[in-house]
C-alpha cells in the first residue's frame, strides 16, 4: 500500500479505499475493552457508519453512546513489513441512526452498493442497527517506520521524535 516516499494523503485516501472493514474497540458497561470487525462505508464529512447485529456485544456497546475507536488497517498478505504496517486509528463519537429515516434508507443504498446484495437479507432481520461513528480528535497516521502524522482539521500533520531534556 505505501513506500516511505509515498506522499500520506495518497495513503490515508487508499487504506479508506482498500479498507472494506474496520477493527472496532468499544467499552462494556465495568470499562472492559472489546475489539471486533465491522464492514463499514464512510459519507463524504469522513463519518464512518456500521450495520451490525443486535446480538453482537459491539452493538450493545456503541449503543450505549460511550465513544468507540476505530483502526483502519493495512492487509498482513499485502505489507512488507509487519512491524510497520499502514494503518490510521481515530477516536469517534458515536450515534444510532434510526431505521426508517431518510437518512437510514440512503446509508443502506450505500452499503448494498459496497457490499452487493447481503444487505438486503441483513436489512430484513429485525436485531441488525445502524451507527454513526464521527472521529473527533483527529487520528493518527502510521505509514511506516518513522513515518507518523496527526490527523487535524483534515490535514496531516508529521510527528517528530520526542523532544529529550537537553543537558
Amino acid at each position: 500500500m505505501s513506500e516511505k516516499g509515498d506522499d500520506p494523503q495518497a495513503t490515508l485516501m487508499a487504506l479508506h479505499e482498500d479498507c472494506q472493514s474496520l477493527i472496532l474497540a468499544t467499552l462494556d458497561e465495568a470499562g472492559t475493552p472489546h475489539a471486533s470487525p465491522a464492514p463499514y462505508i464512510r459519507d463524504a464529512r469522513g463519518d464512518y457508519h456500521v450495520f451490525v447485529s443486535g446480538l453482537s456485544a459491539h452493538t450493545r456497546h456503541l449503543a450505549s453512546g460511550r465513544p468507540a475507536s476505530v483502526l483502519l488497517i493495512e492487509d498482513e498478505a499485502a505489507t512488507a513489513q509487519i512491524f510497520a504496517r499502514t494503518r490510521l486509528s481515530q477516536t469517534c463519537r458515536v450515534d444510532e441512526i434510526q431505521p426508517d429515516t431518510a437518512e437510514w434508507t440512503s446509508l443502506l443504498e450505500l452499503f448494498e452498493l459496497r457490499f452487493g446484495q447481503i444487505i438486503r437479507l441483513l436489512r430484513s432481520l429485525p436485531d441488525f442497527r445502524l451507527f454513526r461513528l464521527q472521529p473527533h480528535n483527529g487520528g493518527r497516521l502510521i505509514t511506516g517506520f518513522g513515518r507518523a502524522f496527526d490527523l487535524k482539521d483534515g490535514a496531516l500533520h508529521p510527528v517528530g521524535p520526542p523532544n529529550t531534556p537537553e543537558g
